[in-house]
Formats: C-alpha cells, structure tokens, sequence
C-alpha cells in the first residue's frame, strides 16, 4: 500500500474535540422528540436496520445557535459554521414508538465549518439505509491548499446489539494530474483492497492495479465511539503495521 495514498487520505482528518451536554429520551412517540430544542434536523434516512420489517430512522442534527458562527479571517468563506452535529438511529417499534438505539455525538459528524482547515467544504453528504445497512457518505474537497479530493462510504450494520463498522470504501483523485486511487475495507473478512495507477484524465496513463491484503483487526469499529480520528487508527493498521 503506498504511502502517498495514506496521506492523501488522512490530509482530511483533522482532529477535533467534542463535549456535548445534550440528553436524549430512550423511548418517544416520535422523531421529533428525539431533537432537542435549539437543533435542527440536516440528513434523515429511513429502512429497516434489525430485520423487523418497521421503518427504523437515521437522523443527523446540528445545533442552531448564532455563538456557533465564527468571523474567518483567513481563505474561504467569510463564516464559519461550526455548530455541532449528531447522528441518532431510532429503532421503530410496532406500537409505533421509536426506541434510541445509536448515538454519535463524538465529532465523527463534522460541523459544516473547520477553523483549522476554513477552505475545507461541508464534508457530510448523505445518510442511507439500504438491504438493512446504514450507509454515511463523506465528500473532502477544500477550495484552496490542495488539489486532493476525496469520497468516503463507512457502512455499518447492526449486530451484537450494536452498530458495527463493517465496511469502508474510499475514491480518492488529485484535480490537477486526474491520479485516482481506491480503497476498500471488508471488516468481516478483514480483507483490503487498494487500487493505484488510476487516472481519470488519461486513458493511455489509466493503468489501475488491485492489490489484496489481510488485515487482522484488533478491535470492532463502533458507530457510537467513531471520531474523526478513527479512520487514521485504521490506516495505521493497515499500512504501517505488517
């Protein structure tokens, strides 16, 4: 695995803390009463995640208070959004209820603003649910400082009464040269697999190669403990620990 793919990858995850006070009912009649007041709701996705045929609910809000908009003083926009965000999956019951079955509220939902890196974009894309997984998207792409950009996919699924990180897949490009590089995790099967020499620009320079690797895991990836960083513990695994 090359080196430069790890660092086109972790050049976006940039570290940050996150201490929210907010409580969250384990039971409520609806969705709504999941949302505290002073939030507001961004992404919702709804499927089945534990194989009761009831429509289950993903929901990610951010917290809607003005002290959260910061003046940039450096490139990018002229503010910053860095109100807080949370992902909640609701469990539908057959009374119709919605029981708290997950929670992140650990920064791995990033604010839409970043004061460290101002010129990085709204990283969050979308949230899915699909054949009883939950899918949330992520797209890096910073208007200045970089030519790097990049798509990234982690799925998780709910098993030992938890949601599991059971896969990962990561589509990374420069913009200036069109060099493209892949990457796809199967934590099930701790099998990897990265593919380099890729050009999106080039047909004749398109020469992608799949390369295989086990990866023994040493640890599950849980949706409730994920942080920004978590991914770069990932990487270390995979690429510097033979």
């Amino acid at each position: 695995m090359k080196r430069k793919l790890f660092f086109i990858l972790s050049l976006f995850l940039i570290f940050s803390l996150y201490a929210f006070a907010e409580n969250f009912p384990q039971k409520a009649k609806s969705v709504n009463d999941f949302i505290p007041k002073g939030w507001k709701q961004l992404f919702i996705a709804k499927g089945d995640l534990n194989k009761d045929n009831l429509e289950d609910v993903a929901i990610i809000i951010e917290k809607n208070d003005k002290k959260n908009i910061k003046k940039n003083e450096s490139l990018g926009p002229d503010e910053l959004n860095l109100n807080p965000r949370i992902l909640l999956v609701l469990f539908k019951e057959k009374d119709g209820t919605y029981t708290l079955a997950a929670k992140n509220d650990k920064g791995f939902i990033q604010s839409e603003g970043n004061e460290e890196t101002p010129t990085l974009m709204d990283t969050l894309s979308n949230i899915s649910i699909k054949k009883n997984v939950l899918k949330i998207t992520f797209n890096y792409f910073m208007s200045a400082g970089s030519w790097a950009t990049s798509t990234e996919v982690y799925i998780f699924r709910f098993q030992n009464n938890v949601f599991e990180l059971i896969g990962y897949e990561s589509n990374s490009y420069m913009r200036n040269t069109g060099e493209e590089e892949k990457v796809s995790i199967n934590f099930s099967t701790n099998r990897v697999k990265s593919t380099t020499g890729g050009n999106m620009f080039e047909e004749k320079e398109n020469k992608p190669k799949d390369e295989w690797k086990n990866v023994e895991f040493e640890k599950k990836y849980i949706l409730d403990e994920m942080t920004e960083s978590t991914m770069n513990e990932i990487l270390d695994t995979i690429y510097y620990i033979e």
